[in-house]
């Protein structure tokens, strides 16, 4: 490894230790809610690893396990949008694997995800998933808010101007990653710790 590659990921090291200690100090109870996220997906496998053929499984395995530690990783890097992308594709995963129950083999599977979820629309998937574990709307609208604030460019071009119009700051997450966190971005901050908990709140929706 050359010099410069060496120095650039020392750089890296360092933002993530000072944003982990700005977490802590400033937004620590986002930072629970992320770190709880990754307890409850290991919980989740766990329980779950003798019935492989199981949808949740397959979920907690293969995608809450993974995309609950690339949450903790960009928030420590600063890459808000990203976690919130992340949060996303959870969600959208837990939808689809909850409007089937088991596969035999894993073609089925595949099968009867794309026909459970992205033949129709994402949206109407949304509703039918809170209706069938209870919670009507509730996945809608976390999914809504995702999609709207921090997923479609225009949504997040939008919240760059009025950051920028408000605070004549431009957020942390808009310049190069990583990038130390400063107290204007504890508000976004906090509307990412609130998603998580919704989101794990929808989880176990799905459990019992």
């Amino acid at each position: 490894m050359n010099k410069e590659a060496e120095k650039l990921i020392e750089d890296f090291c360092e933002v993530i230790k000072n944003n982990e200690k700005f977490l802590r100090e400033y937004a620590e109870e986002t930072y629970n809610e992320c770190i709880e996220l990754i307890n409850d997906a290991i919980d989740y496998a766990f329980k779950n690893k003798e019935n492989y053929t199981n949808s949740f499984y397959f979920f907690s395995n293969h995608i809450l396990m993974p995309q609950s530690y690339a949450v903790w990783m960009d928030l420590l890097y600063g890459n808000l949008p990203a976690c919130f992308m992340e949060l996303r594709l959870i969600l959208e995963s837990l939808a689809g694997f909850s409007l089937i129950d088991s596969f035999s083999q894993e073609s089925d599977f595949f099968e009867k995800m794309l026909n459970a979820f992205y033949k129709g629309k994402p949206s109407d998937k949304l509703k039918e998933f809170g209706n069938k574990i209870g919670v009507k709307n509730e996945p809608f609208n976390l999914w809504k808010k995702l999609s709207q604030n921090w997923v479609h460019p225009k949504g997040i071009i939008k919240r760059l101007i009025s950051e920028i119009t408000k605070k004549s700051d431009v957020p942390s997450w808009a310049w190069i990653i990583p990038m130390e966190y400063t107290n204007s971005d504890l508000k976004d901050i906090e509307e990412l710790g609130e998603c998580i908990s919704k989101l794990r709140e929808l989880i176990k929706a799905v459990i019992r």
